[in-house]
């Protein structure tokens, strides 16, 4: 092993090739997992003075959606014109996909379970307001013809049952979505907007839906 250890990585106790690494960060369907792989292959990187492998790195990044990490210069006017523009990746699509044939009823349970995780494992949703992030994740990613008003049965079905009164969706939090987004970006997507005030709640509630869709058995 010692002759060709420039050729692995060490992870969790094992050392395995670096190929092996990115063909699991590539395949893993879910970014939040993949990320995993990822920091290993960075962390090995560093350490042996390669700056190739961020190359490599990136290449999977983009397969999420994810943004390139900058390299130099050229690489950070990139990554401010990839700022603002859509991230559909391939396990994007699939998760969608999925979530369309499912009736009604595992749709619901789907984002059931999916908030219930962002709640327990997430300091995240803490204000009635955080609802707009939820909707905006459901109608960007999975329902485009989501409109408000049907949201406030859809959130009220898919919260706990002790859930407090004061973080329950109302009419009245509804009227107040759009405050919170600039007026030139009520158009788009969460993810294509310059100024999302709830991005890290999107991008997290989203990864959760998606790894609840793609590992369904």
């Amino acid at each position: 092993m010692e002759k060709n250890l420039k050729d692995y990585v060490y992870l969790d106790g094992m050392w395995l090739q670096e190929q092996q690494l990115l063909k699991l960060a590539m395949n893993v369907g879910n970014f939040a997992l993949a990320e995993h792989y990822l920091c290993a292959l960075l962390f090995d990187a560093v350490v042996k003075g390669r700056r190739d492998v961020v190359h490599e790195v990136n290449k999977i990044r983009e397969h999420y959606g994810a943004i390139p990490i900058p390299l130099g210069n050229e690489d950070l006017k990139n990554d401010r014109e990839l700022r603002g523009k859509p991230r559909v990746s391939l396990a994007d699509e699939q998760a969608r996909k999925v979530f369309l044939k499912m009736t009604d009823e595992e749709k619901l349970e789907v984002l059931r379970d999916s908030f219930s995780t962002l709640l327990s494992d997430f300091h995240l949703f803490i204000y009635n307001r955080h609802w707009l992030g939820i909707y905006m994740v459901v109608r960007d990613r999975l329902l485009a013809d989501l409109s408000q008003v049907d949201f406030i049965d859809m959130a009220n079905d898919i919260s706990p049952e002790d859930f407090p009164l004061e973080l329950r969706m109302t009419t009245s939090t509804r009227k107040n979505f759009m405050r919170e987004i600039d007026a030139d970006e009520r158009g788009e997507v969460y993810y294509k907007m310059k100024h999302n005030p709830q991005r890290l709640l999107c991008d997290t509630f989203w990864d959760i839906v998606k790894m609840t869709l793609l590992t369904l058995k």
